[in-house]
């Protein structure tokens, strides 16, 4: 459900209260500015959270993703859900409001419990030791990674002046009960890694290559690990090591270890206790033996992955997964449980089941993704085949994503792999598309039947920073209507690495109500949720947006102090940043921004261009421009206005007038027209100040000021061009009290029909047409240097293409041969050309006297080029 939320409403009032210095969420409110200078602002804005740095300084940065990663040094970043009556199996559980979870961590330890997790702290100083008081067999730590990774390594390391431990071994499981999901035993499926296969005394570091279990592609490499269990089997005790006295005597106390007696006796020697030793004979007394205490301290496990599975966690980052099939629960292929997985079906587009089994994925975020790894239970049912996809966001013409596809096309046909790996250049991506195929026709999918083909888990593995990192911040109350004027931010920029950052404006609000259950589950609409029982009703949350009128992201600023292209004066606006790389190994970063602003000239401006329906292309056209400012009591006003026209098209005014619509209408108003001098004024003599005539920006100072009380409506009337259906004059106020700043006029109904038909400052034209108009053709010229006619001027204009292209004139004789190409280049292809050929090859030469083709050339929109032909000659 949706409200409107009015401007100046009491309820906005409080809810978004702003003032000379309120420190917002997101921002800072200044009197004459918006600043985003802490860490605090910045981690109120939206990004996806789990890809992002802030330094307590402020300090904005893309987070580094490794590969390899050791995946115990972070651990306690990931929860799952356990069965509750398992979780005397875990020491890492905990009760979150009446869900059983399970945290990352030391699962079970069996002797010395509170120095378990010291394996997992990355400090090589600390240990942990099991309790010599407890039996060997409660020697035995399970370690739970949180999540279900692949591991190529695991290390274990000993503290250096400690003991290994003199017999262990190693079991990894991937989470999986052995028994079969019918168990409800808790049991995992446990399989060795590895261990001694003899006493040791010295070797403190051990790794482990891990080798994969189950079938798997080409290339697979490490093994589906969650869980780790290091059991001691055997140990020196009290007896590690022999020593002297004198040695024994220096030990600590916890460090002595057993003291034996002898006994020898008809060559044979017995041990004894302290007592009978003391009362044997002396030639009995065979000595004493002293010995260290075993200290076995193993110091930290790392288990080693291929990378960072950046698929967990894309939903809490604003990422998303979508099956068609409602019953299918594609979230769970990314919990990263192997006791969980995605009921999908295989793919068709026949029956009721439709475009079930395609899954549709957005990571949440832009990286340069690497290799994609999909998981099927060994208990459970193979998938038939798939077809994996990935894009960067970009669109198609029809609107849909362009997507790469990533895997071989023998991907498609399976018969008992289980383990899948796609590992492909890293390229950015952000969205991916799986589906589950059975082309071989090995079920009836093809008929419309539901065929189940689950997918337990699937890793995307993403390398470097990420290429594009986006920000946007929380809505910002300016507290009134301000005029917006420049934006500043500092930001480091290696080489490679660009900030971009946008701006988005407007006057209303709209407020979203959100209805959830008990159990958390969000009901559609409000009438579904007032059906409820009251047992069954949860919460209801309200979200405050932006309304209708506001404005699309602007285009980005690239350089600070650029002035703010976003509609204004308005009262709320939102910032978005975007940290840009095109290298894995560094990043921009930002550090704060700033969004200056001061009282606007006038509460509001609309402005309306006429004609602006069916407008000749590429022909001169006299426009009149209508500006209807509103003013308020303490509204400076303005007395100047800059024109900017699309395309670099050159501006020629003819008058500008003063009054009422009625008058205006009627023709009348005060008016200002050309002198015999050129220059502007009315009847009474006073001057327009006028500058930039003949070029694309007309900038017109008028004699006095406007403002409330003074003229209703000011009418520029001017001559210009347009090149592209859609082309949009750019319209500003300034006042010359306020050098520099100016208003943007908005567009809008400025008039009635009758003096400017249609609304706002953009132009359409008909539709069709070339897009290239010739404006003057060459004829013959006399290229012999004697500075008359000694050049061929070829005037044309290129019509409806608003992107770079080059613009070409190639110039042939009879034979066909190109003898000459002339090119201009431009960031936008549409305007008026002027290119002038010497009569020269491209040689340098002269070209013999007779007749040339030239042709006129530009890559079109269509993709290919809209060309024009035209005979020049050349005489000497």
């Amino acid at each position: 459900m949706e409200r409107m939320l009015k401007y100046g409403s009491l309820y906005l009032a409080l809810l978004l209260a702003a003032g000379g210095t309120v420190c917002a969420q997101g921002h800072r409110l200044r009197a004459n500015r918006v600043e985003v200078q802490s860490g605090s602002h910045w981690r109120a804005w939206q990004f996806p959270a789990d890809m992002v740095e802030i330094s307590p300084a402020g300090t904005v940065k893309s987070r580094f993703i490794q590969a390899p990663h050791n995946a115990v040094s972070d651990v306690a970043d990931f929860t799952y859900e356990i069965n509750a009556s398992h979780k005397d199996h875990y020491d890492n559980y905990f009760d979150a409001e009446g869900v059983a979870l399970a945290r990352g961590g030391i699962k079970k330890a069996l002797s010395n419990v509170g120095l378990a997790g010291r394996v997992l702290d990355g400090d090589e100083g600390s240990f942990w030791e099991p309790d010599p008081a407890d039996p060997l067999a409660d020697w035995v730590l399970e370690i739970d990674l949180g999540r279900l990774v692949s591991a190529t390594r695991l290390v274990l390391r000993f503290a250096e002046e400690a003991d290994p431990f003199l017999q262990f071994r190693v079991h990894s499981a991937g989470g999986q009960n052995p028994f079969g999901t019918a168990d409800r035993s808790g049991a995992l499926d446990y399989v060795l890694v590895g261990g001694t296969t003899q006493p040791n005394r010295d070797q403190r570091l051990f790794e482990f290559d891990l080798e994969p279990v189950g079938e798997h592609s080409e290339g697979w490499t490490g093994r589906m690990v969650q869980y780790l269990r290091i059991a001691v089997t055997a140990s020196n005790g009290d007896r590690a090591e022999s020593l002297s006295e004198t040695g024994y005597q220096a030990l600590a106390a916890a460090d002595r270890g057993a003291v034996e007696y002898v006994w020898e006796i008809a060559g044979e020697q017995r041990l004894v206790s302290e007592t009978r030793y003391q009362e044997l004979p002396s030639e009995q007394q065979g000595g004493v033996r002293y010995f260290r205490r075993e200290r076995p301290r193993l110091a930290e496990v790392e288990v080693w992955t291929v990378g960072q599975n950046i698929a967990q966690g894309l939903i809490g980052r604003g990422g998303s997964v979508h099956d068609v099939n409602p019953n299918s629960s594609p979230e769970l292929a990314f919990d990263g449980n192997m006791r969980t997985e995605w009921a999908g079906l295989v793919y068709d587009v026949t029956g009721e089941t439709a475009e079930w089994g395609l899954l549709n994925i957005d990571l949440g975020a832009h990286f340069r993704v690497e290799a994609v790894r999909l998981i099927t239970r060994v208990d459970g049912r193979v998938l038939y085949g798939y077809l994996l996809r990935g894009s960067d966001g970009s669109r198609a013409p029809d609107g849909s994503f362009i997507w790469d596809q990533l895997g071989s096309d023998d991907r498609q046909i399976n018969r008992s792999t289980r383990l899948f790996e796609d590992r492909f250049t890293p390229s950015n991506m952000r969205f991916l598309e799986f589906r589950n195929l059975d082309v071989a026709r090995r079920t009836k999918a093809y008929l419309g039947h539901r065929v189940p083909s689950v997918v337990t888990e699937i890793q995307v593995y993403a390398t470097g920073y990420l290429p594009i990192l986006e920000m946007s911040s929380d809505l910002i109350n300016l507290g009134s209507a301000k005029n917006l004027t420049t934006i500043d931010w500092q930001a480091d920029t290696p080489a490679g690495t660009a900030v971009e950052v946008r701006t988005r404006t407007g006057n209303d609000l709209r407020e979203v109500f959100r209805y959830f259950k008990q159990d958390g589950t969000e009901v559609a609409t409000e009438e579904e949720y007032n059906e409820l029982p009251s047992f069954f009703k949860g919460e209801v949350l309200t979200e405050v947006l932006p309304g209708p009128g506001w404005s699309n992201w602007s285009q980005a600023y690239v350089s600070p102090g650029e002035a703010i292209r976003s509609p204004s004066p308005r009262r709320y606006m939102m910032i978005q940043t975007r940290l840009l790389t095109e290298n894995t190994e560094v990043a921009p970063s930002i550090e704060g921004i700033q969004v200056n602003f001061t009282a606007p000239f006038a509460e509001s401006i609309i402005g309306e261009i006429a004609p602006n329906r069916q407008v000749p292309v590429g022909e001169l056209v006299d426009f009149d421009l209508f500006v209807r400012p509103s003013f308020a009591a303490q509204d400076p006003g303005f007395d100047r206005l800059r024109l900017v026209a699309p395309s670099r098209a050159a501006v020629a005014l003819r008058q500008v007038r003063l009054g009422t619509e009625t008058e205006l209408l009627a023709g009348g108003g005060e008016e200002f027209f050309r002198q015999a001098d050129g220059r502007f004024a009315n009847a009474s003599g006073l001057l327009l100040q006028v500058a930039g005539e003949g070029s694309d920006s007309l900038s017109i100072e008028l004699p006095r000021t406007l403002r409330r009380g003074g003229v209703e409506l000011l009418e520029v009337a001017f001559t210009s061009r347009v090149f592209q259906s859609g082309s949009t004059f750019q319209v500003k106020v300034g006042n010359s009290a306020q050098e520099g700043n100016w208003q943007e006029v908005d567009s809008g109904q400025g008039v009635g029909d009758e003096l400017g038909a249609g609304a706002g400052l953009t132009v359409l034209t008909p539709l069709g047409g070339r897009t290239v108009k010739v404006i003057s053709k060459p004829g013959v010229f006399t290229p012999n240097g004697d500075e008359k006619n000694d050049q061929a001027i070829f005037e044309f204009a290129v019509l409806k293409v608003n992107t770079g292209r080059p613009v070409d004139v190639e110039l042939f004789d009879l034979r066909g041969r190109e003898v000459r190409r002339l090119r201009e280049e431009r960031g936008q292809a549409n305007g008026l050309y002027r290119i002038t050929w010497d009569g020269r090859d491209e040689a340098g030469d002269r070209v013999p006297p007779g007749l040339y083709l030239a042709r006129i050339a530009v890559a079109s929109d269509k993709g290919a080029d809209d060309a024009i032909q035209l005979v020049v000659g050349v005489a000497y």
